[in-house]
């Protein structure tokens, strides 16, 4: 019924949701509007934004990182934070789309500071839940 893309694409949604919930709950300018109306409805709105961070970086990503490559090389690397600050903004519009769930981030520091943070929950639950790791 469901094939490994599938279900990895679910388990990397769940755990960049609890990332972004993580985050929200720290002084970082992200804040997760809707779902106000009970509990599910909020986890509903945490794993809609999960899964949008999680097919932008499934999908825009690779687009960017190849494009973005010659910056990459000349900074050593560290511009891949500017292109994770990318991702979350590109996310946060992307939300904008959809009535009842949406993702507000602040500005470019506190932001990319949030995206780093993501990115480092991310990769840490990723290597602990079974299933969630490419192979």
């Amino acid at each position: 019924m469901w094939n490994a893309s599938a279900m990895r694409f679910v388990i990397v949604s769940a755990i960049t949701a609890v990332a972004v919930w993580l985050v929200t709950l720290l002084p970082l300018d992200v804040v997760v509007d809707g779902g106000e109306t009970g509990t599910w409805a909020r986890l509903g709105v945490y794993l809609l934004i999960g899964a949008v961070i999680a097919l932008a970086n499934m999908i825009v990503k690779p687009i960017v990182d190849v494009l973005t490559l010659p910056v990459k090389i000349l900074t050593l690397g560290l511009f891949s934070l500017v292109v994770s600050w990318f991702m979350l903004w590109f996310a946060a519009w992307l939300t904008t789309l959809v009535p009842w769930a949406e993702l507000s981030i602040g500005g470019f520091w506190p932001t990319l500071g949030a995206a780093l943070l993501i990115s480092i929950i991310t990769a840490v639950l990723s290597a602990v839940v079974p299933g969630a790791r490419k192979r």
